[in-house]
């Protein structure tokens, strides 16, 4: 008692000085402050209390709601309980962000959405399951009319079911919608697409899904869906897309399924990721045959190309993609795997404007510079004997460079074919596609300064005695 008496923090000033700061600045504070202690500040003082209902942005989890341990399955009613006298608290306000994770009981999910819709909440996260174990709680499609202001909805851990009423609903304000680890029963993704006439993005992520998904259909005029992504959903063996707007599609998985296109006249930009199968062959089989407006496609693959691209090669099987400008190949380059059997797939894209190729090459002992590694003084004659002309080919990128023979040969090639290429890109770093068209660098170890240097002195030279206007960047970053 003696120690505290003494303490300096006694001769502290008495004076609140939160309490002297304006409701913006508070509500500023309470915002950046976890929910857990935010809600506690709002209970101990009425001022506190009065500025708390105007956060915009609020989260909460069932720790904030009650005495549960975290990440382990609790369907208790009174976090249900707990959460309604908290979203209580908000009527009479707007929120414009949401995010709940709460282990929340089917008894209470109807009044839980029609509390969230008088909030005006314009975008939603909910999950229903503050754990990994999907909650049995059935997300009805009605219930989207039930949050009307919404344009940015994240559902999550839980089943949707169709419409089964006999009523009618809409919601036009939905832009973007985003389903995570949820459980879509068959009839729910028609009744979502007819009810949401706005609906721009859809986003399906670790779904137990139908055998077959079906967006859009012969009489479903009024589609706007302009961005589809689907990824690593288990049970689809088909997708079939009726949708005259849609812009962007990316899929991923570890195999293929069957793309079925009935209408997609506007589909400009593919993405596809393919684990375990020769995405090449598949695409460049009949994948984009009904598409016309395919301009940029992007394809990854952990998969050799090597064995059911050549036997497509060999049959003359390989189907022209008269429009594309930019073509972007994520593909497993193993020393043994002649890039330059690309140039079959190449010379069957005549207005090709961008390639780019990030080779994911896993060493070999360590020795793969030694092993590979070209040192021919003339920059590589190997290629020159099938040069086919790529005229419109402005720019070539590569990611993930080695420096090995292989990856030689084929900038060389390109080099030499691309008559009017402007900007060669050679770098060292991978990368790795984040989706929604972002990607992010994968840092590697640089290259030794013998392998640098060789890169350098082959296609540096080739460029100086190649087109005046060719710039050739090489980067050597960790």
């Amino acid at each position: 008692m003696e120690s505290i008496k003494k303490s300096p923090f006694n001769d502290a000033p008495k004076d609140d000085f939160i309490s002297q700061l304006s409701d913006d600045i508070l509500a500023s504070i309470l915002s950046r402050t976890p929910t857990k202690f935010a809600i506690t500040t709002s209970v101990l003082s009425k001022r506190w209390k009065k500025v708390y209902r105007y956060v915009s942005n609020l989260t909460l989890c069932c720790e904030d709601l009650s005495h549960v341990v975290p990440h382990i399955p609790h369907f208790e009613t009174t976090i249900s309980e707990s959460l309604q006298r908290h979203l209580k608290f908000y009527h009479g306000t707007k929120i414009n962000f949401i995010s709940l994770s709460c282990c929340v009981t089917t008894t209470q999910f109807d009044h839980l959405v029609h509390s969230l819709g008088k909030l005006g909440v314009e975008e939603l996260h909910l999950w229903l399951s503050c754990c990994n174990v999907a909650n049995d709680v059935s997300f009805s499609c009605h219930h989207i009319s039930k949050i009307p202001s919404t344009n940015f909805f994240v559902l999550g851990m839980c089943t949707l079911q169709p419409n089964y009423s006999k009523g009618q609903f809409s919601n036009s304000a939905l832009q973007t919608l985003e389903l995570r680890g949820v459980k879509i029963l068959p009839g729910s993704l028609e009744s979502v697409l007819s009810a949401c006439l706005s609906l721009r993005t859809l986003f399906i992520g670790k779904c137990e899904a139908p055998f077959k998904l079906c967006f859009g259909g012969p009489t479903s005029g009024d589609l706007k869906l302009e961005n589809l992504i689907v990824e690593n959903c288990c049970g689809i063996e088909e997708i079939e897309i009726y949708a005259k707007d849609l812009i962007t599609l990316e899929f991923q998985d570890n195999r293929m399924v069957r793309f079925v296109f009935g209408h997609a006249p506007r589909l400009q930009s593919v993405y596809l990721s393919i684990e375990s199968e020769d995405i090449l062959a598949y695409v460049f089989g009949g994948f984009t045959k009904n598409l016309p407006s395919l301009e940029s496609l992007t394809l990854n693959s952990k998969c050799s190309f090597y064995e059911e691209s050549r036997r497509l090669m060999r049959i003359g099987g390989i189907e022209k993609l008269k429009n594309l400008k930019r073509l972007e190949l994520n593909l497993v380059c193993t020393p043994n795997i002649d890039l330059l059997a690309l140039h079959l797939f190449l010379q069957n894209c005549p207005l090709l404007q961008e390639l780019h190729l990030v080779s994911k090459s896993p060493p070999i002992n360590g020795l793969i510079f030694k092993a590979c590694l070209t040192r021919s003084g003339d920059g590589g004659a190997k290629g020159a004997g099938f040069l086919h002309c790529h005229p419109n080919l402005k720019k070539a990128s590569f990611s993930g460079f080695e420096g090995t023979e292989n990856e030689m040969n084929f900038s060389l090639y390109i080099l030499r074919s691309a008559v009017g290429l402007e900007e060669m890109v050679i770098n060292r770093c991978g990368k790795h596609y984040m989706g929604y068209g972002r990607w992010k660098n994968v840092s590697k170890k640089p290259w030794s300064e013998e392998t640098h240097q060789m890169i350098q002195n082959q296609l540096l030279a080739h460029n100086n005695v190649g087109y005046g206007s060719l710039q050739v960047h090489i980067h050597n970053a960790s």
